[in-house]
């Protein structure tokens, strides 16, 4: 693993955070428990002195809750990196740190940046060369607007198509000016979904399916009509009860709310941390709920399948440009 060349890949997109525009020197604070003290020590080191930014170190779990708030406070932007979901006895709420300063992070959201649960998959999302994934994205979205038809399958007998008119214009997470770092996706929202799918991969939530059901090997099947969730049905114990007890707490969460297509080819396999870098995954993902008050928002990460344009493959485990 090439960990100055990710590090390097990281200190490229940090510049261009849309809360650092046009500041310079930027205060940048690296808030970490002891597990990513060598990673935070390592980014400071990299920079060096003649970067943009001024760092700053602190342990999340040992300094005062008061010094932490005014050190968020007072820098440009912050930047978190701990675990959560990959703890012993997590609790929805996160650690006791995350819990003491949720009144100072909500007001200062605009300037944090939260690696939870990366560990050394840190060095996996930054590892591509940052114009590959920009030109990835960018010829993807071109070939989208000169296509009908996205449709999705795979050797499990899933389909669902959407025409492409229908949808609206699609998001270049691209790792550069997005408040959350980690590359590689475009999203987009269609509401005429419609198809059967048998879902193999993780979950992405502040709900615990990720942690309760890991990768799944057995398939959630899912019946979609115009965007919606119409029925499941699953062999995993205990799945099909939770999720419908998910869909039916609020009409936003039976709505494919997002449509998305991760392009980071550094993150080479699911491992159901419940981390943000999961998200960015080759292949399709379908993110559900967070469309209305109340609703939770929770990402399905497709391990496989084939995604197509117009019925010419577009991604099979690989893109193929």
């Amino acid at each position: 693993m090439d960990t100055q060349r990710a590090i390097s890949h990281f200190l490229y997109y940090l510049e261009h955070h849309p809360a650092l525009a046009g500041i310079q020197p930027a205060k940048v604070l690296l808030g970490h428990t002891a597990d990513y003290e060598a990673l935070t020590g390592a980014i400071a080191e990299q920079a060096g002195s003649g970067s943009p930014f001024r760092f700053s170190a602190m342990r999340l779990d040992l300094e005062p809750t008061e010094r932490l708030s005014k050190a968020i406070a007072d820098s440009d932007l912050y930047i978190f990196f701990y675990d959560s979901s990959t703890l012993p006895n997590p609790r929805p709420e996160g650690p006791d740190f995350v819990r003491a300063l949720q009144g100072v992070m909500a007001d200062n959201w605009k300037k944090s940046l939260l690696f939870k649960d990366y560990g050394d998959y840190f060095y996996d999302t930054f590892s591509v060369i940052p114009q590959r994934i920009a030109g990835l994205n960018s010829h993807l979205i071109r070939r989208m607007s000169q296509a009908t038809t996205l449709s999705f399958q795979d050797d499990l007998g899933s389909y669902f198509d959407t025409p492409l008119h229908s949808v609206k214009k699609w998001t270049d997470i691209n790792g550069l000016g997005n408040y959350d770092l980690a590359p590689g996706e475009i999203a987009t929202h269609s509401d005429t979904i419609n198809g059967r799918v048998s879902f193999l991969g993780t979950f992405l939530s502040t709900i615990p399916f990720a942690r309760k059901y890991g990768v799944l090997q057995s398939p959630l099947e899912l019946w979609i009509e115009d965007s919606t969730i119409q029925k499941i049905a699953t062999d995993v114990p205990g799945l099909e009860h939770d999720f419908n007890k998910y869909l039916d707490a609020n009409p936003s969460n039976r709505r494919i709310e997002e449509l998305g297509i991760g392009t980071n080819e550094g993150v080479k396999s699911l491992y159901a941390r419940n981390a943000g870098f999961e998200e960015r995954h080759c292949g399709l993902h379908l993110g559900l709920g967070g469309g209305a008050k109340g609703s939770h928002h929770l990402d399905l990460i497709f391990e496989r399948g084939m995604l197509a344009l117009d019925n010419e493959p577009m991604f099979d485990g690989r893109f193929v440009l």
